[in-house]
């Protein structure tokens, strides 16, 4: 099993690197499943999270930072109260299918340090071929250490292979072609 963490500093681009993969990995043949969490925008700036099913291309605001919406509150987002269940469910589904790549965007304090959020999908890792992960960069070392834990299905004693692509201003036009080829070899 091979992980990708995409990691970076906030605004980098981290969600965009994996669009594009997604985008590359489909072109390719690949089946992928998920969540893609991309800014919600309003007057020219973040005011939110918006989550997006890989699977179905359904679209829901998950978090805002300028109203409670009645779920979790972690820094300065506040969550829907099925926000979580949402995403965990369609993800599990999306393990069940049989998806190629297993996109999981984010993992954060929630989930490495309070288990909650989307730390469920941590551990369906095992039965996916690849996954994406985005990950704060404070967490990186974290979340490795998280994924020692997580052994192939069908060799339980072999750890999945993560490697790290950090995204910045100069990296992030190359680093979708980097982590697709990573991920599924050239083509």
């Amino acid at each position: 099993m091979l992980v990708a963490l995409v990691s970076g500093a906030i605004g980098a681009g981290k969600t965009t690197v994996c669009q594009k993969v997604v985008e590359a990995a489909r072109a390719r043949g690949f089946a992928c499943g998920g969540l893609l969490t991309p800014p919600l925008i309003e007057d020219g700036r973040k005011v939110g999270i918006v989550g997006v099913d890989l699977g179905s291309g359904e679209r829901r605001v998950l978090a805002r930072t300028d109203h409670d919406l009645g779920g979790p509150c972690v820094g300065c987002y506040h969550f829907t109260a099925d926000a979580f269940a949402w995403a965990n469910a369609f993800i599990a589904s999306a393990v069940e299918a049989g998806c190629d790549l297993l996109v999981v965007d984010e993992i954060g304090p929630l989930e490495l340090v309070q288990g909650g959020g989307l730390a469920p999908a941590l551990d369906l890792l095992s039965a996916v071929p690849r996954a994406l992960i985005v990950v704060r960069i404070s967490l990186v070392d974290a979340l490795r250490r998280r994924l020692e834990s997580v052994k192939r299905a069908s060799l339980p004693a072999v750890p999945p292979e993560v490697r790290v692509f950090v995204t910045t201003a100069s990296s992030r036009d190359r680093l979708p072609d980097e982590v697709a080829s990573w991920l599924f070899g050239s083509q």
